[in-house]
C-alpha cells in the first residue's frame, strides 16, 4: 500500500527548486572559486573549450533521444511478441480441440456404418 503523503514531482518543480536554489546560493556574497563552481567556466580562455563542451553535449543528448526511442520501440515489439504468442496459443489449442473432435466424429461415423451393415 503506498504511502499515504507521498507525492509524485513533476519536472517543473524539481527544475524551478534547483534554479531557486542556485539563485540563492549566487546571490550570498561568494568569493571566485565559488562563483566558478556554481555558474562554470566564463572569460575568454573557456570560449572554444566551451564549444566544444557544447558539442559533445549535443551528440550525448542525440544518443539519449535515440536510446529513448530504441527503449520505446523494444517495449512496443515485445508488446507485440505477447499478443502474438497469446493468439499462437488460442490456435494451437482450437487445432487440438478440432483433431480431437474429428477423431470422435469419424470413430461415431465408423460404428454408425458398422450398425448399418
Amino acid at each position: 500500500m503506498p504511502p499515504k503523503f507521498k507525492r509524485h514531482l513533476n519536472d517543473d518543480e524539481v527544475t524551478g527548486s534547483v534554479k531557486s536554489e542556485r539563485r540563492n546560493l549566487l546571490e550570498e556574497d561568494s568569493d571566485e572559486e565559488e562563483d566558478f563552481f556554481l555558474r562554470g567556466p566564463s572569460g575568454p580562455r573557456f570560449g572554444p573549450r566551451n564549444d566544444k563542451i557544447r558539442h559533445v553535449q549535443n551528440q550525448v543528448d542525440e544518443v539519449i533521444d535515440v536510446m529513448q526511442e530504441n527503449i520505446t520501440k523494444v517495449i512496443e515489439r515485445g508488446e507485440r511478441l505477447d499478443d502474438l504468442q497469446d493468439k499462437s496459443e488460442s490456435l494451437s489449442d482450437n487445432a487440438t480441440a478440432f483433431s480431437n473432435r474429428a477423431k470422435q466424429l469419424r470413430r461415431q461415423m465408423w460404428w454408425r456404418g458398422c450398425k448399418v451393415r
